[in-house]
């Protein structure tokens, strides 16, 4: 007889769920009015999000997203989620980018954006995502080719280990 294979748990007792699922999870508990707490996977906005934070997205509370929000979305064209910053809103769309990607997506409706990133933390502390003046900053910033190259040039930097003498 076939077992069936059984989802596991990761180390830190959560299961692995796909961008689509979890776009719908998450889509449905904001629609209740509560937050949504998951893990965020990737580096299309570093340095303000880094792989392995963990992002509290929370419905917009009476408005909508604004240039320099952090959000929560469906990307129009594979159907997974994605957190980006508002860089423009204009006639009931909204233009979205990483702060750490070289183009922006394609141009979303409101009916994409779920919620709006109100906490990161980030090593088991918490962290703020930054004051409003200073996201808007950030998302105009994101528009240039040399933000981006500087931001990556920066994460090759933390990564890289320590070079020192030998004992």
């Amino acid at each position: 007889m076939a077992r069936t294979p059984r989802p596991r748990a990761d180390q830190g007792g959560g299961l692995p769920l796909a961008a689509g699922p979890l776009a719908g999870l998450m889509g449905a508990v904001l629609e209740k009015g509560r937050p949504f707490r998951f893990e965020a996977r990737g580096e299309s906005m570093f340095p303000a999000i880094r792989d392995g934070d963990v992002l509290t997205v929370a419905p917009f509370a009476g408005r909508g997203p604004r240039p320099g929000d952090i959000v929560a979305f469906v990307h129009p064209e594979t159907g997974g989620l994605r957190v980006h910053r508002v860089v423009e809103a204009a006639a009931g769309r909204f233009v979205l980018k990483g702060d750490n990607a070289l183009g922006a997506d394609p141009a979303v409706g409101p009916d994409a954006v779920l919620g709006l990133v109100v906490g990161i933390e980030r090593g088991g502390r918490p962290r703020r995502p930054g004051p409003a003046v200073l996201a808007a900053a950030a998302a105009r910033l994101s528009r240039t080719s040399w933000y981006t190259r500087l931001a990556r040039r920066l994460r090759r930097a933390l990564r890289r280990p320590a070079r020192g003498g030998g004992a």
